[in-house]
């Protein structure tokens, strides 16, 4: 059974443009062009199956496609290092030994894929997790061996097509250049996730796409000096499957050319953004000769929603060797950014009443603290608990103790000021740190909330629950040196002795006495 996901459209395209390049290199005459059709099928089948796989809405279906993408994934790493010996002319490395252990060890990993539910060494486990289109795998020892080969793939490709560029004459200098920026661009795309972490293309198979983009590089050394123009195929792979902004500099920094989606990303019409400086095209782009970072990111407002970009560059050489310019290309990593943000507003707040938590509230007040003990300032921490709170939970049921938190919470957040610090320490209990606030100012505040938590009108079915709160105040005074730790124990004291002396109430604690360190 298949269900749609957007996330196959990208992955359609990318099917049309290896099926064309694929369909064009197999009317060629050179070895290069029939092994480049021969890569391109490869990459088709990975493609397709990939699709299928997104597209299944079982387990079983999605295995079944897992399974069938291996037609494509075992032979097209090696098809690239044939690839690669046929494009710098080293076609006599593959001797009758080596091109049996290539198609050797093809058939072993489609075997092992195949046959993997009796043993296991491919994968571990395979599930479907809600929101994720793609099969999620626990990895066996298979195939970090597999792994290992995709990786000495690239890898050795980087290497010739970098040495032909160095040994190429004049005339061949600009074949050799997209040749080892097309073996380059897998290899950078993996690091950039496997070492640095960054991943480019949340939720999807990404290593298809840096084939991909690659294939393109390929195709436009082999053919474009020739009768094939693939410029326009290039753009419409850049707008709809990599979305990322290219735009190539010379060393002054001025910009040479920019694809169309770097225009769309800078608010700039056709034609525009040529021969302007990048600092005017981009302001938050750092100047071609400041120091380089390996995670370079950068903001860019599109209408009025902030969007994340990570930059990479690569040096362009002339013929000389000597670097003529850069090509600069950005990377959405708008959703990741967010995702992150999340979790760490997650991470940061009760997930019950919305306020923050414990954890929060300690790495924020020591802060405070800080700044309190620098600027000389008064402070006031209290300790605040909601009374009989268990008789409520007992009476009415944990829902509408639920209920009653959330109240207490919203009412006491609402009457506090921006700058004061509030959260929930745990069970009925909160804690609230008040900076610049002397022991009189505080303790209006404190007989505020309890008044205003006095009056809330929170019922169950038609029932009024009474709901009153008990504060401990211990006002604040950085020359005595006291930690948080400190601080909040005294506010709980007095916390406790409100408890004790009835209940709904607010108590101070005695002034502290314990003099500052030294």
């Amino acid at each position: 059974m298949l269900a749609y996901t957007p996330m196959i459209l990208p992955f359609l395209a990318s099917l049309t443009l290896t099926s064309g390049l694929g369909a064009v290199a197999a009317g060629r005459p050179s070895a290069a062009a029939r092994t480049f059709a021969w890569l391109m099928a490869g990459l088709s089948v990975w493609t397709l199956c990939y699709v299928m796989e997104l597209s299944s809405a079982t387990l079983a279906g999605k295995h079944a496609w897992l399974v069938a993408k291996y037609l494509g994934a075992a032979p097209t790493p090696l098809l690239w290092l044939v690839f690669c010996l046929h494009a710098t002319g080293r076609e006599g490395w593959l001797t009758r030994p080596v091109r049996a252990a290539l198609v050797g060890w093809a058939a072993l990993v489609f075997a092992v894929v195949c046959t993997d539910s009796l043993h296991h060494l491919m994968w571990t486990d395979l599930r479907v997790v809600p929101g994720e289109p793609e099969l999620q795998a626990g990895h066996g020892p298979f195939f970090w061996a597999y792994a290992a080969v995709v990786y000495g793939s690239i890898v050795s490709s980087v290497v010739l097509f970098t040495r032909f560029y160095h040994a190429a004459q004049p005339m061949f200098r600009r074949q050799g250049l997209l040749l080892a920026l097309g073996g380059f661009v897998p290899l950078a795309g993996r690091m950039s996730e496997d070492l640095l972490g960054l991943d480019l293309l949340p939720h999807v198979d990404e290593v298809i796409f840096f084939f991909l983009f690659s294939a393109v590089l390929f195709a436009l050394a082999l053919f474009r000096y020739g009768a094939l123009r693939l410029v326009p195929i290039a753009h419409h792979l850049v707008i709809h499957n990599i979305r990322a902004g290219i735009v190539v500099l010379d060393l002054s920094g001025w910009v040479v050319d920019l694809n169309p989606f770097a225009r769309e990303l800078f608010g700039l019409r056709p034609g525009e953004g040529v021969g302007a400086s990048s600092q005017d095209v981009l302001p938050s782009l750092a100047a071609p000769d400041a120091p380089q970072t390996p995670e370079e990111e950068i903001t860019l407002l599109r209408g009025h929603e902030p969007s994340y970009f990570t930059v990479q560059r690569s040096p362009i050489r002339g013929a000389s060797g000597q670097v003529s310019g850069q090509a600069v290309v950005l990377f959405d990593i708008t959703a990741r950014r967010e995702a992150e943000q999340q979790l760490q507003h997650l991470a940061q707040t009760d997930a019950l009443t919305g306020v923050p938590n414990r954890r929060h509230f300690t790495a924020q007040a020591e802060q405070l603290l800080a700044q309190a003990a620098r600027d000389g300032q008064p402070f006031a921490v209290l300790m605040l608990d909601i009374d009989r709170f268990k008789s409520i939970n007992d009476t009415y049921g944990h829902p509408a103790g639920d209920e009653v938190l959330r109240a207490v919470a919203r009412t006491c957040q609402g009457r506090l000021r921006r700058s004061d610090l509030f959260a929930r320490c745990g069970g009925e209990e909160f804690a609230a740190l008040l900076p610049a606030t002397s022991a009189a100012e505080a303790e209006q505040v404190a007989e505020a909330l309890r008044e205003a938590v006095e009056a809330l009108s929170v019922q169950d079915a038609g029932r009024p629950i009474p709901v009153t709160l008990s504060v401990g105040l211990a006002p604040g005074d950085p020359a005595l040196g006291l930690g948080l730790d400190a601080w909040l124990a005294q506010a709980d004291d007095a916390l406790y002795a409100a408890k004790v002396g009835g209940r709904n109430r607010v108590t101070l604690a005695p002034p502290a006495l314990v003099p500052a360190a030294g």
